[in-house]
């Protein structure tokens, strides 16, 4: 089999002139398209990352709660927490007896709560039948005493009068002694002696009896006396049972409403006087109070009792009327401080009254109430939350809001009322701070 050889390549002269080479048009195209989709892909996610950015801010700035500055007046007032109570009032209480067995008294009759009365109306009365009792005892008894001073008149006037005629006796035997004794001239001795020691008896006797009447006199005088302390005393008693007695029926004094008071039953239960219960001398009953005049008892502390004058106006609330608003003005500020069971020993609170102006028939005495008293205002000052005023360093900043967020800008506010407050530099009506520093 020949051999087969390979041919002898060509050199350079036998090649003929050199060429350059080109891609193929089938790879250059699919590199172009990759690298055009490359570049718009990154374009668009930095396009995107741009848009999410921009756009959660505008969320941000959206989900914040702002507010805006306006202009107006802002009071500042103190709260004084307390009670209503009456300024024209009347205490009606179980009467205090002067009489005998004048002990706990049993109400019989007794005016309803919130009854409007006038005066002179019945509103109260005790059960008056023991006393009724007490007082016939003692008209009995005074009717004795009056019939024994009668009698002792009689049997001393009876006595006075035999005495008397005893009297006239001893004298008469007295005279016609000294008759007898006058004929001594023409007696004997003996006789003479006779008439006189007669004489001497007679006048004795006399002088004796005189001494007798008059001791006597003296005796039965006293002692008619005596019975007629014990009917004198025995007649104030009756006069003492007679006032007692009228006193069981209680008026009123003055026109108003009735105000029940409370008492502890036996078991320790506090409830409100009723018909049955006994009172004891003293004990409070009720209550006729002047609905009309009315005002709201309460106490502050020592520390802000400095900002509070008379006559500053206040705003009233009842705890049991939330819907019902009243005006009134300090009428008092207490000069000594008071403390309370429920604070130490070293916190004291001053007495505050606030006198109600347009009181109605729902402010009852004991109502629990409160009383805003304006004690700063300040007005036409730019007004922003109390929470939006921040303070670093002594110096005070809000954030106002702009078009790509919140600018901090400092501020000089002016007096608060821990809602809002009142800015006097820094800022303009119409612009939107942040709520919250």
């Amino acid at each position: 089999m020949p051999a087969m050889s390979h041919p002898a390549p060509l050199t350079g002269s036998e090649q003929g002139p050199e060429t350059p080479r080109r891609a193929k048009p089938s790879l250059l195209r699919p590199l172009l398209a990759a690298a055009a989709l490359a570049a718009a892909g990154i374009a668009g996610w930095l396009y995107l990352r741009t848009a999410r950015q921009s756009g959660a801010a505008q969320t941000v700035l959206a989900a914040t709660r702002t507010a805006t500055v306006q202009r107006g007046t802002l009071d500042v007032r103190l709260r004084i927490s307390g009670s209503t109570t009456a300024t024209e009032f009347v205490n009606i209480t179980a009467p205090r007896l002067r009489g005998r067995g004048s002990g706990s008294m049993v109400i019989l009759r007794l005016a309803p709560p919130g009854k409007m009365v006038e005066p002179g109306e019945v509103v109260l009365e005790f059960d008056p039948q023991s006393m009724k009792d007490q007082l016939d005892d003692t008209i009995d008894g005074l009717r004795d005493r009056q019939n024994d001073v009668a009698k002792r008149k009689v049997n001393n006037e009876l006595r006075m009068e035999n005495l008397r005629q005893s009297l006239r006796q001893a004298k008469a035997a007295m005279d016609k002694a000294a008759l007898d004794y006058k004929t001594l001239e023409v007696r004997t001795d003996i006789d003479r002696e006779l008439l006189r020691l007669s004489l001497e008896e007679a006048q004795a006797a006399y002088k004796e009896m005189l001494a007798e009447v008059a001791l006597t006199e003296q005796s039965l005088a006293a002692d008619l006396r005596n019975a007629e302390i014990s009917m004198e005393m025995e007649e104030l008693r009756v006069e003492r049972q007679e006032n007692d007695l009228k006193k069981l029926l209680i008026r009123a004094p003055i026109a108003g409403m009735v105000v029940l008071q409370t008492m502890f039953r036996p078991g320790g239960d506090q409830v409100t006087v009723a018909v049955g219960d006994r009172m004891g001398p003293g004990q409070p009953v009720m209550k006729i109070i002047n609905p009309e005049k009315m005002m709201v008892e309460g106490t502050v502390n020592q520390a802000e009792v400095t900002r509070l004058r008379i006559g500053q106006e206040a705003v009233i609330g009842l705890d049991a009327f939330p819907e019902a608003t009243y005006h009134g003005k300090v009428y008092s500020i207490g000069a000594i401080g008071v403390g309370s069971r429920r604070e130490n020993y070293y916190i004291r609170n001053i007495p505050i009254r606030v006198m109600i102006e347009n009181a109605d028939r729902r402010m009852i005495p004991d109502l629990s109430a409160f009383a805003n008293v304006l004690v700063d205002r300040q007005e036409n000052v730019l007004l922003v939350p109390a929470a939006a005023v921040g303070e670093q360093g002594g110096r005070h900043f809000v954030y106002v809001r702009k078009e790509k967020g919140f600018e901090k800008r400092e501020v000089k506010p002016g007096v608060s009322n821990g809602v809002q407050t009142a800015i006097l530099e820094g800022l303009k009506e119409g612009e939107a701070v942040r709520a919250q520093y």
